[in-house]
């Protein structure tokens, strides 16, 4: 029986060594996905780019530190490798959570997005979910579904209805259980391959290892 037995603190960015939304008890599996079995072949690992090189992002969807990272790195590491196929990036969810109502359901509904709009080895409007549901800070249920409606292609009531069902707790189990075994403890954490990046807050860090890793 997983029970969460700690606080989340979001560090000032300024603090490279504590950037990010950390487990001050340790980390434990969200009461949400307690019970749950996990599933990691529910629905494939959302991925950008197709490069040598792999970037691995775990996030908290709800994480303010991961919101930053949403805003401003990730476009930076877009521009200048993804559209380039230089690097393959690949987004985790680990919710901590950061925000003990909100971090399951935006993940869980971002995930309902990738599943009605993925084609293969593309993730289809998941990226784009959610980048918006992230600059929404901690939308609720509703303005999820409001957010799907206005910003992707899919019908609302599928989010609505993942969101009613918890339709893919058993990703996020899964990829909870991933970044717990690789020792993940804060969000975001990012590796470049198998190296984790000591400010993942900062793009030209990421860069410059992914060009070292070449």
């Amino acid at each position: 029986m997983h029970r969460r037995s700690f606080l989340t603190l979001t560090a000032t960015a300024g603090s490279a060594a504590l950037a990010g939304c950390t487990a001050l008890f340790g980390a434990s599996l969200p009461d949400e996905l307690d019970g749950v079995d996990p599933d990691p072949d529910q629905l494939p690992t959302p991925t950008v780019g197709s490069g040598t090189v792999s970037i691995d992002v775990y996030e908290d969807l709800a994480c303010p530190s991961c919101q930053e990272f949403q805003a401003a790195v990730f476009p930076e590491l877009e521009a200048r490798l993804l559209d380039d196929d230089a690097a393959t990036y690949r987004h985790h969810d680990f919710p901590l959570p950061a925000d003990e109502d909100r971090s399951i359901p935006m993940a869980n509904a971002a995930r309902a997005v990738q599943s009605a709009t993925e084609s293969g080895d593309d993730p289809g409007e998941f990226f784009e979910f959610k980048r918006f549901a992230m600059h929404a800070g901690t939308p609720s249920d509703e303005e999820l579904v409001e957010i799907a409606a206005a910003e992707t292609d899919v019908d609302p009531s599928v989010v609505e209805d993942a969101l009613e069902e918890g339709a893919y707790y058993p990703t996020l189990a899964a990829e909870w259980e991933d970044a717990d075994g690789r020792g993940v403890d804060r969000t975001p954490t990012v590796f470049v391959d198998d190296e984790e990046v000591e400010d993942p807050l900062d793009a030209d860090e990421i860069i410059a290892m992914v060009e070292d890793a070449v």
